[in-house]
């Protein structure tokens, strides 16, 4: 079967399908006389190369989900928790993870796996992200990304506050210090 690659060249395949595996992409198997091997193109991508493709994969190929942008509920060494989100089982394995904003900006990470709310990363946090993190899923993210400095609004929120309250302590404080005296 001839296919049409991402670089507009024509090439001859053994075979190609949507990868249940990689939700968003099609699998496209090679094989010469030397080895056989694999490519994986993003749907989208491919459909636009590729417009003859069999119909009979039309109900099993998906677009990338949508990029997200949000705060991080939770983390461990390895995932990453946001209990906002309801996303498909494994929609996001392959894309990058990149903490833009809060505690562990900068870090990007690869994506393995994804349940509705949790995302498994291929290595551990340096610095694990906090509530206030806010953390970026798209495949426009690459591995040397750089945000410093940069605080969430949630976070400055939460530093005002907590300022504001001993600054209420305070004055309360002072005005039983006038109190007593007067």
């Amino acid at each position: 079967m001839k296919i049409t690659d991402i670089n507009g060249n024509q090439r001859e395949c053994v075979k190609a399908y949507p990868d249940p595996n990689y939700p968003g992409f099609i699998k496209v198997e090679f094989k010469n006389p030397r080895r056989s091997y694999c490519e994986w193109y993003p749907i989208g991508e491919f459909m636009s190369k590729n417009p003859g493709f069999s119909s009979k994969y039309q109900n099993l190929m998906h677009e990338d989900p949508p990029e997200v942008t949000s705060l991080t509920t939770d983390s461990t060494d390895i995932t990453l928790t946001d209990k906002t989100q309801k996303w498909q089982s494994n929609a996001y394995t392959g894309f990058p993870l990149w903490i833009a904003i809060g505690k562990g900006e900068g870090q990007v990470r690869t994506v393995i796996s994804n349940t509705k709310d949790t995302l498994v990363i291929d290595k551990e946090w340096n610095i694990l992200p906090n509530k206030f993190s806010q953390y970026v899923l798209s495949r426009n993210v690459h591995e040397k990304m750089e945000a410093h400095g940069n605080q969430s609004t949630k976070e400055l929120q939460h530093k005002y506050e907590l300022k504001a309250k001993k600054m209420d302590r305070d004055r309360k404080k002072a005005q039983k210090l006038i109190t007593f005296r007067g």
